[in-house]
């Protein structure tokens, strides 16, 4: 059955909102048994649309959905979004967890959107935000069966342009995405999912252009399949995978793309205690792309469901990249930060990256690297909580001691028929490698660069047939490395410490709150005191009737996205006590300091 929303009252010209008019047309094809809801040529205004089961929206050629302007016509989901609260205030969207969209279809099967026309929210950048317009997402599809999106673009939308919400059965076909104007306007998300397959798709994203998650632990992302997309994404990720990773990502297969014009080409970053396994990457062309590979294992939680703050590592392995042209950008600037032109693989320390292999790629980067950064030893590797709570190293590390590759913390790496070039000659190695288990190097070529391989902690290493030497580090770098890597390990145990202890402290009861960071402590009555900083930034101590009690410092570099908390255990009670924070270096208290209590 075919139903057209002009019999129900919408209205063509966009001068009065087609909400009703839509929705009513919806439900009347759902009633009667599904079918298409014809939207003809014509500019319709309209808040959230909801889709009903076996009903799919057909877009005719030169229609076009315009957003309402009113955050206040927009609804969102039965089941929500599930960022944790720090996640959502950072983004800068207050009613991001409500899921609220242009689109939504909620626990519906059978459903979709196609057809030549054009879905606009209205949100870019250029067209401005305001609180009244707020920041709605475009499309969501929420825990929804057997979903088609074919042929429609989608444009300007308030947050991310596609949203699946653990749907299963999913088909993308040719859908067009222009979002470079909108802020976080990634092009199709998934948080949770299982048989998702896109193709032949044209995405210009403001943020990533594909992107999945797992925010659920039990939600994961399964079996998905990506081929034939065009995707450009000029400070972000062509495909991001993680960082939300409560749950597991499995059976990941990308093949015959084209990446132009990105800050990464694949981002996969695990941060919780989840599985990164089967993925596989195939013929691949990459131009103007800053860093072809950024696979990072941090400690981070992003989920609501997820308790912990800083989760245990989890598994990363049998990733496969073939087949691949990679043209890398010069070094890019992120405000005063410079990011650096590198494909990077790291993991922490006591934990590794497994079974990756890398075949018949042939990487062209920018060169130029000095001297002194190939015998740099410190100040890059084991660096452990980076910038807020996205392991992005947007700080600026230098220049890394490979010109081409950085890998760190991995077992069973695996690098055969592998060109690297650079534009300019390179003092540097193609490849630096440290803390890497069992590394084959085999039929690799290294062009300009000051060796193929440089390698420190590298066990049963082999190179074979290939062109470009292998070089370890001389005495002095060797104990240069190894102390920095001490010093990293010293200060991850302290910040493990301090985790554990603001896990206690979250526990108890609020008794207080203050403003500054001069203040009184009654002890009274209390049988275990603590002071509990939510959110700070820099190094500082803390006086307690006036003398020092403890202090908290990290080396340059460093980042530290956790509260702090201390309990005052030397205290007894019926003490009062005066405590004082004292700011150390670039201090800002960003939060009021709690007094936390068990009674």
């Amino acid at each position: 059955m075919n139903i057209n929303i002009l019999d129900y009252g919408a209205d063509r010209e966009g001068l009065q909102l087609s909400t009703d008019a839509i929705n009513a047309a919806i439900k009347a094809c759902a009633e009667s048994g599904g079918g298409y809801v014809d939207v003809p040529c014509g500019n319709y205004v309209s808040g959230t649309i909801f889709l009903e089961d076996y009903v799919i929206l057909n877009l005719h050629p030169g229609s076009v959905i315009l957003g309402s302007l009113e955050f206040s016509d927009y609804k969102g989901t039965v089941r929500g979004c599930s960022w944790g609260t720090s996640v959502a205030s950072i983004v800068g969207n207050p009613h991001m967890n409500d899921c609220k969209a242009l689109v939504v279809a909620d626990r519906k099967r059978h459903c979709g959107i196609i057809g030549q026309g054009t879905i606009d929210g209205r949100r870019s950048a250029k067209l401005g935000y305001t609180p009244e317009k707020g920041r709605p997402f475009l499309v969501i599809f929420s825990e929804c069966s057997f979903v088609t999106l074919r042929d429609v673009t989608l444009k300007n939308p308030g947050m991310f342009t596609f949203y699946g919400l653990n749907c299963t059965d999913v088909k993308i076909d040719g859908v067009n995405i222009r979002t470079a104007d909108s802020v976080n306007g990634d092009g199709l998300d998934f948080d949770g999912g299982k048989r998702i397959a896109i193709s032949n798709c044209n995405i210009d994203a403001g943020d990533d252009g594909i992107g999945l998650k797992t925010l659920t632990p039990e939600e994961p992302c399964e079996d998905f399949t990506i081929t034939n997309c065009h995707i450009r994404a000029k400070h972000w990720g062509a495909v991001r995978i993680g960082p939300e990773s409560a749950g597991d990502m499995k059976r990941i297969n990308i093949s015959n793309c084209c990446f132009y014009d990105c800050g990464d080409g694949f981002k996969l970053q695990l941060t919780q205690n989840a599985v990164f396994e089967d993925f596989l990457f195939d013929n691949i062309n990459m131009v103007d792309v800053l860093r072809p590979f950024f696979c990072t294992m941090n400690s981070y939680n992003m989920s609501s469901h997820v308790k912990e703050i800083r989760p245990l590592g989890g598994k990363f392995r049998r990733m496969k990249f073939s087949n691949m042209s990679l043209q890398m950008r010069d070094n890019s600037h992120f405000g005063p930060t410079t990011v650096y032109a590198v494909n990077y693989i790291s993991a922490l320390p006591g934990e590794a990256m497994e079974d990756l292999t890398f075949e018949n790629i042939h990487f062209i980067a920018p060169g130029g690297g000095s001297a002194e950064a190939a015998v740099r030893t410190t100040g890059h590797a084991d660096m452990y909580d980076f910038w807020s709570l996205w392991p992005e190293q947007l700080l600026d590390l230098g220049e890394m001691p490979g010109a081409v590759m950085y890998i760190r913390n991995a077992k069973n790496v695996k690098l055969r028929d592998c060109t690297f070039e650079v534009r300019e000659g390179d003092a540097r190695a193609a490849i630096a490698a440290e803390c890497v288990e069992r590394l084959t190097v085999s039929d690799c070529e290294a062009r300009d660069c000051g060796g193929l391989l440089r390698y420190h902690r590298c066990d049963e290493h082999r190179v074979e047939g290939c062109t470009g030497d292998a070089i370890s580090l001389n005495e002095m770098q060797v104990a240069d490395w190894e102390a920095y890597r001490a010093q990293s390990l010293a200060i991850d145990a302290k910040i493990r410490s301090l985790v554990r202890d603001v896990e206690k402290a979250m526990q108890l009861e609020t008794a207080a709150y203050y403003d500054g960071c001069c203040f009184d402590i009654e002890a009274a009555d209390t049988s275990t005191l603590w002071l509990l900083i939510p959110n700070f930034r820099g190094n500082f101590k803390l006086m307690l009737n006036g003398e020092e009690y403890c202090r908290f410092e990290m080396p340059v570099g460093y980042r530290f996205p956790y509260p702090f908390a201390a309990a005052l255990k030397d205290f007894v009670s019926g003490d009062r006590i005066s405590a004082e924070i004292m700011g150390l270096e670039d201090f800002e208290l960003l939060s009021k300091p709690m007094l936390k209590i068990k009674k």
